[in-house]
């Protein structure tokens, strides 16, 4: 039986080195790190470069994933692209390689309809023996899913999605017309821990907890056990903690906060590249001051 994806789970960012070329032997120690602290791993996805590698690289990513995890906790990877065919023989691969489930985008740079989408995930249903989510990102898809397309997919056999909408009342929407008994919610952000955790979401899959995974759990562990007092305040640290993150671009800040815990985070893809001296200081400085957290 497939392993219920609860809790927090990361979207592990995948380590780099100066030429560009994955570094497994810094990527396996981010994963034992994470190991250690979160509920699962979500790999390939927007903060772990998947659409900026090439299939090869995304297949040794996940294989080194799965291997370094060896089943302690769930690992979901991300296969979207915007190529279908390419899309299956990533998930393809990902069954083989022994993953617990698959998200994916709708194939992205077009202006598919609501029913293009339908189509899609329909073609890829019948092929995938894995739980499939439906990773909802207009941000980088330029693409809304709507309800009613929510509703055929589920009748389909969807699992759940992934919402990186950032939008609450979206949420709520998912929730008052799909319910969560038979469709699985997983928010893409630990800004809104409370709200969605508190009333049916089983996980949020939060770029944060690259770094500072401690403060997340301990955030959804109050939530799920309704200590909201200690939880609200937690809610509040972790999203001052984010707006520090976002002094730079996600990516690179997440590889700066990581070198604040004493990991060596490496590279990131280009284009991105680490954050200056400056940045980084900044970064650090802010951190420090909050004391919610501990640092090298």
């Amino acid at each position: 039986m497939p392993k219920e994806l609860k809790g927090i789970i990361p979207p592990l960012i995948t380590i780099f080195d100066s030429e560009g070329k994955v570094d497994e032997k810094k990527y396996r120690e981010l994963i034992e790190f994470q190991c250690n602290h979160v509920q699962g791993l979500f790999v390939c996805g927007t903060y772990g470069s998947g659409p900026l590698m090439t299939k090869e690289e995304r297949k040794d990513v996940l294989e080194i994933a799965v291997d370094q995890a060896k089943g302690r906790i769930p690992v979901i990877v991300h296969v979207g692209s915007s190529k279908p065919d390419e899309i299956l023989e990533l998930t393809l691969h990902a069954e083989k390689t022994g993953v617990d489930a698959i998200a994916t985008v709708p194939p992205f740079y077009y202006g598919y309809s609501q029913a293009d989408i339908v189509r899609f995930f329909k073609w890829l249903l019948k092929e995938v023996n894995l739980p499939l989510y439906l990773y909802d990102n207009p941000k980088t898809t330029g693409l809304e899913i709507e309800i009613e397309t929510l509703k055929e997919l589920k009748e389909a056999g969807l699992t759940g999605i992934k919402d990186s909408t950032f939008d609450l009342l979206y949420f709520y929407e998912i929730k008052n017309n799909l319910g969560f008994d038979e469709f699985n919610y997983i928010s893409g952000t630990e800004a809104y821990i409370v709200p969605s955790i508190t009333i049916g979401a089983s996980a949020a899959i939060c770029g944060l907890a690259n770094a500072f995974p401690e403060i997340v759990v301990e955030l959804y562990n109050k939530t799920i056990n309704k200590e909201y007092d200690e939880a609200f305040i937690l809610q509040e640290k972790v999203n001052h903690l984010r707006e520090i993150q976002h002094y730079a671009e996600s990516i690179p800040a997440i590889h700066a906060m990581l070198k604040l815990r004493g990991i060596d985070g490496g590279f990131p893809k280009l284009p991105f590249v680490n954050t200056s001296e400056e940045v980084y200081q900044k970064i650090r400085n802010a951190v420090i001051e909050t004391g919610y957290v501990d640092i090298k």
